[in-house]
């Protein structure tokens, strides 16, 4: 019979950084789904990157996308362990607030997918009052959640995702239906979130 006994250890934890030449007005965090490339990921967010600083946190899990090699992608958690990887996950976000300096009512978040069960449970474990966080694709439960600002709190849901199930959407969310599935792209961005 096994026994299991888990240590604390470092870990190289990456943070990708996008901050225009003449200074920014905005800080855009962004979180990203299961299984995306960092780069993947970020080519929606080019053309809005002029005048914002997008800080994007790498799931601490990398794998090859597909096969033995390739393109990486990152994973934010699994179920084995969970407890362990979420207290992980909070050092490492935590520490990434303190080493870029990031003033939390100033700053926005964007979260993908498995990115929106990361950063909603952050948010709400640390009570962090963000000036505005968007949940692209992503169920959040404000019953669990009773920190998250439901006034600055907006959940975006495509009218074809497979993935989502709208029964579990509470209507103390605020939450915006696009045409589309499981899926974000600059035009929608545009559309619903980089408008103003």
């Amino acid at each position: 019979m096994l026994t299991t006994k888990n240590i604390i250890t470092q870990k190289h934890a990456r943070v990708f950084i996008s901050s225009p030449k003449n200074g920014y007005k905005i800080t855009w965090i962004l979180f990203h789904g299961y299984a995306q490339n960092i780069d993947d990921f970020f080519r929606y967010f080019e053309t809005f990157k002029n005048d914002i600083r997008f800080i994007i946190p790498e799931g601490l899990s990398r794998f090859y996308q597909k096969g033995m090699n390739g393109k990486v992608g990152s994973s934010w958690m699994t179920s084995e362990e969970r407890e362990f990887e979420i207290l992980d996950q909070f050092y490492f976000l935590n520490k990434m607030l303190k080493d870029f300096n990031i003033n939390v009512a100033q700053t926005n978040v964007f979260a993908f997918s498995q990115g929106t069960a990361t950063a909603s449970r952050w948010i709400n474990q640390f009570k962090l009052d963000f000036n505005k966080v968007c949940f692209w694709s992503g169920i959040v439960d404000l019953e669990k959640h009773p920190n998250l600002n439901p006034n600055k709190t907006e959940l975006f849901i495509g009218d074809n995702d497979l993935f989502m199930d709208s029964a579990l959407i509470k209507p103390t969310l605020k939450s915006i239906t696009y045409e589309g599935g499981h899926f974000f792209t600059a035009k929608l961005l545009q559309q619903y979130i980089f408008n103003q």
